[in-house]
């Protein structure tokens, strides 16, 4: 009987114009079972592979061996599974085949042999008709236009098979008896479950995106030699400018665990057509200004061909419904799940395909075309890599490079396969610096005989006497003109015997920064400003280096073979236009150059990190303020800082000092060179929560203000609570004991180009009366007084104490001064006492009565109120306490009147 052992799609959504494989292994040979993990068995084979399924872990390749597969899981484990059954050896005759099956440009190929069948689709499913092998005489069988299986010239060579399907893995071995077992394999794209897009600063979800697509009717070539081969008749080609933030989708990717970069993709429309082009997602390396995210990418459009057969707007027309662009979803190119259908891509047909310039590392050469041989052009040192690139990427369909046969040799040029780098592997001698012609072949996506263009450079190769990587250094700077010393004991011993040569021949009274970049290999300029279009560093002059004796002294050349002890880096940070960043990694190449000639003799490159200080060591919060290792400060005001007084009322304003919130603050901030960024301001970001943590549905500008928002020594931050927050002209402070959210920004050394130096903190200020949040006490909790006469109370009966349990305070006068009472707490304004029940006592003195000094003939009177019993009874005595902000403390003790007490 037939047996198709698959009915789906291989290796994903395959459609006619996708690429997918069908896998089959050879016959069983023997005893090879083992590469990382001996298994000995069918059974216990599958039960292995079973078991890193059920923990999670994913399928990275499945490849044919001897009798079976290799299986690799993300985290490195390796397990070959083979057939429990021999196979036959048979004849494989003339045309034997079946390692490995796929669809390219609409054929089918076996082993990478193109076959004349195409790969039929079937219109139900959208999806390719999968080939298969007869049980019965062991030949593949492909299926015609009519949709028949027909028998085809292939023998299958192999009795086990693999297959992807929707990113999932199915092998298909047969046990001792020939009964075919399955297994099902996820891969890494089976496991994502989420595609999201964001904004291009990864901080904001984004509804729509675009992708312009540049596509070219390319003439074909018969006389290009680059690894991309000839461009055929009817073939579109196709690209993105990706200059700028321009045609890539900032993608968030879920699990974090899934590494996409490994992963093609797709763009698929609402009818599941899979359109022609591949897209490649590259993991996103750079800072965010908040928490860094995990799963962040940046997928584009992989630059291509598509054979059109004669209509040059066939893929344009993948992307249109109508005239109208099609919506499009992001999707694995070998797993189901897609994104929303939020892409899409606007077809925009070229004419042209202006190359412009040559660039070498980055650096203008010369026009595409136009050689550059008299002089020279380039300087490079044996070992370096130099990248070749041109000005209009996206209109590069391939490039190659090469020299004569003589160079090559001479010097071991070795070419990257992808034909667009170089390097010098050797010398010819110790003396000579050398040039080479470096030839640098184009093709643009117009295609055309015609536009195949030769551009012939001469490039300098130079000795190197010695080069060395130093370990990064990290270092917190404390001011913009900051230092620090690299010992140059590396640099020199990357000279090893030519050392005494480089002390004779070095310039040392010079700057030896030559650049900052912002990668290892040092070929991107790290962008700190810009002069006439080209990114460069040296005219900001934010870093330079020399060679020095101590922190304060350079070598000269008469002393630095028994001097040279540093390497002193002098930072001269920008405050406001693109400073050196904190956090990042920045690579100092330093060139040393012959006194003489100037030619660069070595160079050693020194990566180095700034950082700042947490914000937690500069705000240090105080511990009596925050509690709990929390953000809300309980902000208790403080009678020293009661200065002004509400208009026409005769109490102060309700502030809260921010200072007195965080130790030694204007210090601190004076330390880490914050004087005009710091900021405290209200946060309207969220609600105000009331101090039992309910929302009150406002925000913090409807109850207070900031004062002084920039801090000083001499004005001070401070929350002000309003007075009349609903604008009746009455008194309400509804601010009070709320919950307000205050924000901290400010800049590490007032350095405000760039997100890396700033702090952001949100802090939560209750503003509250210490007088207010305390109590009455009395002694003994209850005081006795005569309930037939009148009993004097003095502060040894009663007193209070604040919002603090340890804080007791004499609630009555201490003495008087210009007619006004003085209290023994400066944020007391006045004390009145009163009945709680008059049937039980009256209050004969409310006011406590001003102390009087002993004289010659009387002894002192304390300050005291005055009681009167009426009955025998336990009652309330009323304390009202006013404090300087207009607070009243209503509070109370137990009055117990009985028989034969009194004073």
């Amino acid at each position: 009987m037939n047996k198709k052992f698959l009915s789906a799609i291989l290796f994903g959504a395959l459609m006619v114009s996708s690429t997918g494989t069908f896998v089959s292994c050879k016959d069983y040979d023997d005893d090879i079972d083992r590469i990382d993990n001996t298994l000995n068995d069918l059974k216990s084979q599958i039960a292995a592979l079973q078991t890193e399924v059920a923990n999670g872990n994913w399928v990275t390749s499945v490849t044919p061996t001897e009798g079976g597969f290799t299986v690799v899981f993300k985290d490195g484990k390796t397990y070959t599974i083979v057939n429990g059954k021999d196979g036959e050896k048979g004849d494989k005759g003339e045309d034997g085949k079946g390692t490995e099956v796929a669809v390219k440009d609409g054929y089918w190929y076996i082993d990478g042999e193109k076959t004349d069948y195409l790969a039929v689709t079937s219109e139900d499913l959208k999806e390719v008709k999968v080939p298969y092998i007869n049980e019965e005489d062991g030949y593949w069988y492909f299926y015609n236009d009519k949709g028949e299986a027909e028998k085809s010239p292939y023998k299958a060579t192999g009795a086990a098979y693999a297959v992807n399907d929707g990113g999932v893995f199915t092998l298909y071995m047969p046990d001792a008896n020939g009964v075919m077992q399955t297994i099902k394999l996820p891969t890494a794209a089976s496991a994502i479950s989420s595609i999201e897009f964001l904004d291009n600063d990864y901080q904001a979800i984004k509804d729509l995106n675009e992708i312009t697509l540049l596509y070219w009717d390319a003439a074909a070539t018969t006389e290009w030699k680059g690894p991309r081969g000839n461009i055929s008749n009817n073939i579109t080609t196709y690209s993105t400018d990706l200059s700028g933030n321009n045609n890539v989708l900032y993608t968030r990717i879920a699990p974090s665990s899934v590494d996409a970069s490994e992963l093609a993709f797709s763009l698929i429309d609402t009818k599941d057509n899979v359109a022609s082009i591949a897209l490649a997602a590259k993991k996103y390396d750079g800072m965010l200004t908040r928490a860094a995210e995990n799963g962040l990418y940046d997928i584009t459009v992989v630059p291509g061909s598509y054979a059109d057969g004669g209509d040059a707007n066939k893929l344009a027309n993948q992307f249109l419904s109508s005239g109208a662009k099609k919506a499009m979803a992001l999707k694995p190119a070998t797993a189901n799940y897609r994104s929303l259908f939020n892409v899409k891509v606007i077809p925009d047909k070229q004419t042209t395909a202006p190359l412009t310039n040559i660039n070498l590392n980055g650096n203008y050469v010369t026009i595409v075309g136009v050689d550059k041989t008299t002089g020279v052009a380039y300087q490079t040192k044996v070992g370096q890599e130099v990248v070749v690139s041109v000005t209009k990427e996206c209109n590069l369909y391939d490039m190659y490079l090469s020299a004569s046969e003589e160079d090559k040799a001479l010097f071991g040029i070795i070419f990257s396969e992808d034909g667009r780098s170089f390097k010098a592997t050797k010398s010819p001698d110790n003396v000579t610096d050398a040039t080479i012609d470096l030839e640098v072949y184009t093709l643009p996506n117009i295609g055309g005989n015609s536009n195949i263009k030769k551009t012939t450079i001469r490039v300098e190769i130079n000795r190197t006497l010695g080069e060395a990587t130093y370990d990064k250094q990290t270092k917190q700077p404390n001011k913009t003109n900051y230092s620090f010393l690299v010992s140059a004991d590396k640099l020199k011993a990357s000279l090893s015997s030519d050392l005494n040569a480089w002390y004779a021949s070095v310039k040392t009274d010079v700057n030896v920064l030559q650049n900052i970049y912002d990668d290892e290999a040092c070929t991107v300029i790290s962008d700190l400003g810009t002069n006439g279009g080209a990114t460069t560093n040296m005219n900001h002059k934010q870093v330079a280096v020399t060679m020095n004796v101590d922190n304060d002294n350079q070598v000269t050349p008469a002393n630095i073979a028994t001097k040279l002890n540093y390497l002193k880096f002098q930072l001269d940070i920008n405050k406001t236009v693109k400073p050196l960043k904190i956090g990042k990694t920045y690579y100092a190449k330093l060139s040393f150059v012959d006194k003489t000639s100037n030619i660069e003799l070595n160079y050693v490159v020194v990566p180095f990190e700034l950082t700042k200080p947490e914000l937690n060591t500069i705000l240090v919060k105080e511990s009596g303020v925050f509690r709990d290792g929390k953000d809300l400060a309980q902000a208790y005001m403080y009678w020293g800082d009661a200065t002004t007084k509400v208009t026409g009322k005769s109490y102060y304003q309700s502030n809260y000092y921010i200072d007195r919130a965080f130790t030694d603050m204007q210090k601190k901030l004076s330390d880490a060179k914050m004087v005009t960024s710091p900021t405290f301001a209200i946060d309207d970001a969220n609600n105000v929560l009331d101090a039992e943590g309910k929302d009150t549905g406002k925000k913090a500008s409807y109850f207070a203000s900031i004062v002084n928002p920039v801090p000083s020594s001499t004005n001070r931050a401070h929350v002000s609570l309003k007075e009349d927050t609903d604008g009746n002209g009455s008194r309400d402070v509804a601010g009070y004991k709320k919950d307000l959210n205050v924000k901290f920004t400010g800049a590490y050394l007032d350095v405000t180009g760039d997100d890396s130096w700033k702090y952001a903190k949100t802090y939560q200020f209750r503003v509250m009366s210490p007088i207010l949040e305390g109590e009455a006490v009395a002694a003994n909790n209850v005081v006795e007084v005569s309930a037939t006469g009148r009993t004097k109370l003095y502060k040894e009966n009663i007193w209070a104490k604040t919002y603090n349990n340890d804080v007791k305070y004499d609630i009555f006068a201490k003495g008087k001064a210009a007619g006004v009472i003085e209290w023994y707490r400066s944020d007391i304004a006045n004390v009145t006492f009163s009945t709680g029940n008059k049937n039980v006592f009256e209050v004969t003195v409310a006011t406590p009565t001003v102390p009087v000094a002993a004289t010659a003939t009387a002894p002192a009177v304390d300050s005291y109120i005055e009681v009167e019993g009426v009955t025998e009874n336990t009652a309330k005595l009323k304390v009202a306490v006013d404090d300087i902000w207009g607070y009243t403390l209503n509070s109370s003790v137990d009055i117990k009147t009985t028989l034969n007490t009194g004073k």
